[in-house]
């Protein structure tokens, strides 16, 4: 089995070492414009140019073994839309896609966090537990990270498709109980799909999956 990722907002290829590290299976995190191995290119502000983006590695990593769709917080947003652009296509689907950490995209109140002076903007993505103390003390590094984080947290705000889709691909979902995300808003992924999704929680806040690596490597494949 392939698992074919997709980082969460300001994230890269490295993003789910944790999770790759000893895992029986293959991962493949693919680097948006902007991120990671991509850094050179231009930053997308939106989850549908993203997708476009990444379309063509998505085909190229998803040809010969079965393979999973995962991402988490953005990244779920960005393989549920992989999921829709490769069904118009017509292509190999996946065994499954697994989103972690996001509120189903209809539920949400529209938030404007990428959009709050540069203050407000940080002490929001630290009580996410999206910023190390390391990296918020490095001012240079900080002005490099800030532009990437404004442009992924925005482009996932602004993700609001969550028509019912009619495909029969398996879906799971992995939600931590003390996210800023409301349960209620996790739990509306039922409502995007024709067969209802598995739901599964976990104890701890946003990046709860790098608290119990075991149990979300195994729900993941």
């Amino acid at each position: 089995m392939k698992i074919i990722a997709y980082p969460f907002a300001g994230g890269s290829s490295y993003s789910y070492a944790k999770l790759s590290r000893e895992h029986a299976h293959e991962w493949l995190v693919l680097d948006p414009p902007g991120h990671g191995s991509n850094m050179r290119q231009p930053l997308m502000h939106s989850i549908p140019e993203m997708v476009a983006a990444l379309l063509e590695p998505t085909l190229r990593a998803s040809a010969g073994k079965p393979y999973v769709l995962f991402g988490h917080s953005m990244g779920a947003y960005l393989a549920l839309a992989m999921l829709d652009r490769l069904v118009e296509l017509g292509a190999r689907l996946p065994q499954r896609l697994v989103l972690s950490g996001a509120a189903a995209p209809h539920s949400r109140a529209l938030q404007h966090h990428a959009e709050l002076p540069h203050k407000q903007f940080l002490e929001w993505v630290v009580s996410m537990g999206g910023i190390s103390a390391e990296v918020l003390a490095e001012p240079q590094l900080m002005e490099l990270f800030e532009p990437i984080l404004r442009a992924d947290i925005g482009a996932a705000e602004a993700y609001v498709h969550g028509s019912q889709r009619q495909h029969d691909v398996p879906v799971r979902v992995l939600l931590g109980q003390d996210d800023r995300i409301a349960l209620a808003d996790g739990m509306a992924w039922a409502e995007c799909f024709v067969n209802a999704p598995e739901i599964h929680t976990f104890a701890g806040g946003h990046f709860f999956l790098f608290d119990d690596v075991e149990k979300v490597q195994k729900l993941i494949a």
